[in-house]
């Protein structure tokens, strides 16, 4: 067990932090753990306003049907359904039954919203069924991003918009002394994910899977301390295990992170790139 790394403060803290964020490819494996962390993601104001800047390109209207393909646990399908209306759909799929038993027990019957267990090439939806699709932070980890896109093509009508959101974790940026350190760190911890560089690439997936007008919008939001540790913490502490990384330097570097949390000068940002276009 790694010493004192981030000065938790129960055994059941250091149990949620071990968790690997890049193991949403198997969220049922830890159910409570990716409920819990969408639920803190969903609470951010800063990704509040990444969904509404998305959502404006949808053009989505009361009675229009909306696919949020990797819905989680309902976080942006709920804001759609305010949109679309009892009259329309808002649909959240996912992968996770954990997630979209969850999704459903928050939305309690309401009409005009839905979720459905489905996978990102193989969507439970028929051809031209939707006006709009959207998809967030779901390609860092997809084996076929291109299948996703071309089944997300599919279930869109002719016309309408396909938006695709996600974070670029080879490229965090945390504020250090120690700067070849948090490279070394960082890079460790992209490599993790299946697609690290997974914003950089949305443009081009795009084009390649044929959407048209293909546009794009960046931004970039700055997370506290504890988010830090959920995304960095779990992944350096199976490298130690692994032997890809020393023991001492994980400890010098989530150390000075933890000091400078406790100084008020903790920082660390991440880019988001949103690429859309039409069917």
């Amino acid at each position: 067990m790694v010493k004192a790394w981030y000065r938790l403060g129960t055994a059941e803290q250091w149990a949620i932090y071990m968790s690997e964020i890049g193991k949403f490819t198997q969220p049922d494996a830890s159910p409570d753990y990716f409920i819990e962390f969408l639920d803190f993601l969903d609470k951010r104001e800063d990704i509040r306003r990444l969904r509404e800047q998305a959502t404006k390109h949808l053009n989505l209207a009361a009675g229009s049907k909306v696919l949020d393909l990797g819905c989680g646990i309902g976080g942006a399908t709920f804001p759609l359904a305010k949109i679309t209306g009892p009259g329309g759909l808002a649909a959240g799929v996912d992968i996770s039954s954990a997630m979209i038993e969850e999704a459903n027990g928050r939305c309690r019957g309401r009409a005009g919203i839905e979720f459905r267990i489905g996978e990102a090439g193989a969507i439970p939806y028929p051809d031209k069924f939707f006006d709009a699709a959207r998809c967030e932070r779901v390609f860092l980890y997809l084996p076929d991003r291109l299948a996703a896109i071309h089944d997300m093509k599919r279930v869109v009508k002719p016309g309408g918009v396909v938006a695709l959101l996600d974070t670029e974790l080879d490229c965090t940026a945390v504020y250090s002394k120690k700067p070849a350190l948090t490279r070394k760190m960082t890079s460790i911890v992209a490599a993790r994910m299946p697609n690290p560089n997974s914003a950089r690439d949305l443009p081009a997936l795009a084009r390649q899977a044929g959407l048209k007008d293909v546009k794009t919008e960046i931004s970039a939001i700055s997370t506290p301390h504890e988010f830090f540790l959920r995304v960095m913490a779990g992944a350096l502490a199976s490298a130690v295990e692994e032997g890809s990384v020393s023991h001492p330097e994980v400890d010098e570097w989530l150390e000075e992170q933890a000091r400078l949390k406790e100084s008020g000068d903790f920082f660390q940002m991440w880019f988001y790139v949103m690429a859309f276009g039409t069917v």
